[in-house]
């Protein structure tokens, strides 16, 4: 009779050790999701309520091709409440064989819009094997990017000492502005 209280007594003790470490596992993996920020299914953007002033937007990077199969990187960076009036930060990665350092003027253009711009901030070069990451970042009207995003057909072009370099949208890139458009840039 002795054997048989004892056994009862663990099985008690084994159930609430059960519960307690079933419940401390539930509470911390709702812990560990990040509160703030909202991804698509294909993880294109993340947004983050910052009060007053809206949601900032971080649109991940777009790839560009040339015809030599140099890589262009760009990514989007701006807020928006209830009226279009931000500014955004586009940077801009140039992936290849040469250093870029310095450039005149960079556009981005589709059917409906050219934007240029001449104030082009050098951010850093690094060498990854026999490939140049060239980083620059640039600052536009946010109306002008939502008129970019109605047409996934974009052509950039970095001018530098005379040189033009060209890079088109390909066709994974191009089906990532259409989802970011309806996905975005529909809610303005």
């Amino acid at each position: 009779m002795y054997k048989h209280n004892f056994s009862k007594l663990n099985c008690i003790i084994f159930l609430r050790r059960y519960f307690v470490l079933s419940l401390l596992f539930l509470l911390f993996s709702c812990f560990s999701i990040k509160p703030g920020g909202v991804k698509t299914a294909k993880k294109l953007y993340e947004s983050f309520y910052i009060g007053e002033d809206g949601s900032q937007y971080f649109i991940k990077p777009l790839n560009l091709q040339n015809d030599a199969n140099a890589e262009l990187k760009i990514d989007f960076t701006f807020r928006y409440k209830n009226e279009i009036k931000d500014s955004v930060i586009i940077n801009i990665t140039f992936v290849g064989s040469e250093n870029f350092k310095v450039a005149d003027s960079i556009s981005i253009e589709n059917e409906n819009i050219s934007i240029i711009s001449k104030e082009i901030n050098y951010l850093f070069s690094e060498r990854k094997k026999r490939t140049y990451n060239s980083r620059f970042s640039i600052k536009t009207k946010l109306d002008g990017i939502q008129e970019l995003f109605e047409s996934s057909n974009w052509k950039m072009v970095l001018y530098e000492n005379g040189n033009q370099h060209q890079y088109v949208t390909i066709r994974s890139t191009k089906r990532k502005i259409d989802q970011l458009r309806y996905e975005i840039f529909s809610l303005f």
